[in-house]
């Protein structure tokens, strides 16, 4: 351990000399905000959980079995709120998607596997202490990313629709009306299970991007990943380049970053930078070690960057697996995610698992690495979920929530796990 901390701290000091002052985060404190944590209390990268406003920071959770909990911590008190319980699901699916509209009012959708999710609205800026249930949106629907336009609109992107499922976008209008679901993504499978990552985000210019990939069971793989925009709020859609797209998109449109059918990949969430350069993280699992690649529009073609160096830097008997990004007001670029023993057979709950950060002030050019979470010979910590901009506003410095806890052996599995908040401060 003295070896590791030794080796650690000298990369730690290089890497701070060689970047930026305003990359130099640190860890402020950590802290369990629940011990009934559902065994995806942080579940899943493509929803947003955390906003930052009214010098406060609002964090929601998933707790045993599928309660969608709120708490918030008040900068200026340094106190915490009671916990509020928002609403139920009926699995550990039911894990919810934060927005805040320009009004201070918080949406939140949550709750379904396979169903319709529930919807429910913050009587009061700024406040979570009443909710009201507005309506049910979605068609078997699962796994909600949401954010919020200069008008107020919702847009939400979830898995669902018929047999196999797609991936599918909805509106919410400033009537208060939703759109009907589009689907737009298909799999090449025309049976049998399929799932999607489906990370959206509105860029400060109100476009939108989507990125997702496939996974279907002919053979069981997550065989390609893309990407889609919408400048019209979310009428018509496009690629990359600007070339208008039919919907569903299949394996035949022009909208894809990797695809192979020997590939096994996740996608993370999508960013953009001040340039408007999309960003998208790629989980490779077919890969021996695990690698992310950290893909990137350099305005004429998609390139990629391994963040296996970056990790083995510091740990090179590690590899890297889930992982979410952002970057905040000030262009530092965070990149959030989840390391494990090389070689272990799983990925999904290995006990080996904790949570690290990355930050760069060169776009992802150089990174310094920052331990999250403590570690665990013994349980997981994983699931890691990070503030990012939900709306068309940038923001300041993210908070971060994780899971301590095994995954449990069905998805109705009422082990309890602990919700580890994590606020950062930059260092002198």
């Amino acid at each position: 351990m003295k070896t590791w901390l030794l080796k650690l701290s000298f990369f730690l000091v290089l890497l701070v000399l060689s970047c930026g002052k305003n990359n130099n985060v640190e860890v402020e404190f950590s802290k369990i905000i629940s011990t009934h944590g559902s065994t995806r209390a942080t579940a899943y990268i493509m929803s947003n959980k955390i906003i930052t406003a009214d010098d406060k920071i609002f964090v929601s959770w998933l707790d045993s079995l599928s309660d969608v909990k709120m708490t918030y911590y008040d900068l200026k008190t340094k106190k915490w709120s009671e916990t509020v319980l928002v609403g139920s699901g009926v699995d550990n699916h039911g894990g919810p998607a934060l927005a805040m509209d320009s009004k201070g009012i918080f949406h939140i959708i949550y709750g379904a596997h396979h169903g319709k999710f529930q919807y429910r609205r913050s009587k009061k800026p700024y406040d979570i202490s009443e909710w009201t249930a507005i309506d049910s949106v979605g068609i078997y629907s699962t796994y909600p990313s949401l954010v919020v336009d200069a008008k107020d609109r919702l847009h939400l992107t979830y898995r669902g629709g018929p047999m196999p499922r797609r991936l599918m976008y909805q509106r919410r209008d400033e009537n208060g009306v939703w759109s009907e679901a589009i689907e737009l993504v298909k799999a090449p499978a025309d049976t049998g299970y399929t799932q999607y990552g489906n990370p959206i985000f509105i860029s400060p210019d109100g476009v939108l991007h989507v990125a997702f990939h496939i996974y279907d069971v002919v053979p069981p793989a997550g065989k390609s990943v893309g990407y889609l925009r919408s400048r019209d709020g979310g009428v018509t859609w496009e690629n990359v380049k600007g070339e208008k797209l039919s919907l569903p998109v299949t394996i035949e449109s022009p909208c894809f970053i990797e695809k192979g059918d020997s590939l096994d990949m996740r996608v993370g969430n999508v960013i953009v930078d001040s340039d408007g350069a999309p960003y998208v993280p790629v989980m490779h699992l077919e890969k021996s070690p695990r690698t992310t690649l950290l893909w990137r529009f350099d305005g004429e073609k998609w390139v990629a960057k391994s963040l296996l160096p970056e990790i083995q830097k510091y740990f090179p008997e590690k590899e890297i697996t889930y992982t979410t990004i952002t970057f905040d007001r000030d262009g530092v670029f965070y990149l959030l995610c989840d390391v494990q023993n090389s070689g272990d057979t799983t990925f999904w709950g290995d006990p080996s698992l904790e949570v690290v950060l990355l930050t760069s002030c060169d776009r992802g050019e150089s990174f310094r690495l920052i331990p999250i979470s403590k570690p665990d010979a013994n349980i997981p910590n994983w699931l890691p979920s990070m503030e990012r901009p939900y709306s068309l506003k940038a923001i300041g410095l993210p908070s971060l929530i994780y899971t301590h806890g095994d995954r449990g052996t069905t998805v109705t599995d009422g082990q309890a796990t602990e919700v580890i908040f994590v606020k950062l401060k930059k260092g002198k």
